[in-house]
């Protein structure tokens, strides 16, 4: 509901008069002598907000409201205010701001104007109250240097045992006092809900804590050889095997040019049909296959020991020697795999 100021219909220079004697009789009682006035901007404000709210943006109204109070304070801006107040859910304070306007509202002039404000105010009060929550905030034993809490603003001590009213929704009280445990309680109300809420506070001396847990140790490593040198080894053993078949590839090639092609250097006879150019190109392909592949053993065959001198040293404490030795004789080849274990 929004409070409309009417205009006297009277004559300009009544109302020049009148002007007159509102700035000169009524100074405001209930914001004091040193607060800031200005009534034409703080009427602009006033009509600004009313359109605002009017067409629904009540965010932005109810700002030029109080705007406009700080300017010049008056029942009627103080109504619209508790309006956006009540608006806004907060049912309390709009309740303190109908009490306020009622008080504010003696320096109304005019009796008419003043009765109808005073309704407006006490009609608010009287369709609210009943929609207040109320909680009766009870501490039994209350501890030198306690300290209570509501929704994170303290409470003087004189409000336990009270009933006091609040907003319905959620709230939360505490109580803190030195050497004892802090102690917070939660409740939702309901409008027009009233509810005990007790708070007990225990010395620290008597909270029993549980002791500390332990981090969970890491499983230790159980050592041993991974599988990944398993696996290198295997590919390595693999490709050392295939590069001692190309190896003895190699050396069938050298001895079919020897048999055929007798002599150092090996000269072959023009007059004869066989020719060593298939043996020349198997015997260089052998080889090379025979060195690369030897050498991917190695290293595959390095890999594994190296995975198996280092999961078997977290198994045993004595040392390890590990070698790989290679050979290369007469019609085969290959590594030996030396150590002391």
């Amino acid at each position: 509901m929004n409070i409309e100021r009417p205009i006297p219909g009277a004559l300009p220079r009544a109302l020049a008069v009148s002007a007159l004697v509102i700035v000169v009789a009524c100074p405001g009682r209930a914001f004091g002598q040193g607060e800031p006035r200005d009534p034409a901007a703080a009427e602009a404000l006033y009509l600004s907000g009313r359109k605002l709210v009017t067409d629904g943006n009540w965010a932005e109204g109810c700002a030029k409201f109080q705007a406009s109070m700080e300017l010049n304070p008056a029942s009627s801006t103080l109504i619209n205010i508790a309006k956006c107040h009540e608006h806004e859910g907060k049912l309390a304070q709009a309740v303190v701001d109908y009490r306020r306007a009622l008080q504010l509202n003696q320096d109304t002039l005019g009796e008419e104007r003043k009765k109808q404000l005073e309704q407006v105010a006490k009609d608010g009060i009287a369709a609210l109250e009943p929609r207040l929550a109320r909680v009766e905030l009870v501490v039994k034993a209350r501890p030198e240097g306690l300290e209570v809490v509501r929704d994170g603003i303290r409470l003087p001590l004189a409000a336990l045992g009270e009933v006091i009213p609040v907003d319905p929704g959620k709230h939360t009280f505490g109580a803190t006092a030195p050497g004892h445990e802090k102690v917070e309680h939660a409740v939702d109300l309901a409008e027009g809900q009233k509810a005990t809420v007790e708070l007990a506070l225990v010395p620290a001396s008597a909270v029993v804590k549980p002791p500390p847990q332990d981090k969970p140790k890491k499983p230790a490593a159980s050592g041993g050889v991974p599988i990944w040198a398993y696996v290198a080894g295997g590919l390595g053993l693999a490709a050392v095997g295939t590069g001692v078949y190309f190896r003895f590839d190699q050396m069938a090639a050298e001895e079919r040019i020897k048999t055929n092609c007798p002599g150092e250097p090996p000269v072959c006879d023009p007059t004869k049909s066989y020719r060593p150019d298939d043996d020349n190109t198997r015997k260089d392909r052998s080889f090379y296959l025979f060195v690369g592949l030897t050498a991917v053993g190695a290293v595959g065959i390095g890999a594994a020991v190296f995975g198996a001198v280092r999961g078997l040293s977290q198994k045993k404490s004595q040392a390890q020697s590990m070698h790989l030795v290679p050979y290369v004789g007469r019609g085969d080849g290959g590594f030996v795999l030396q150590g002391a274990f």
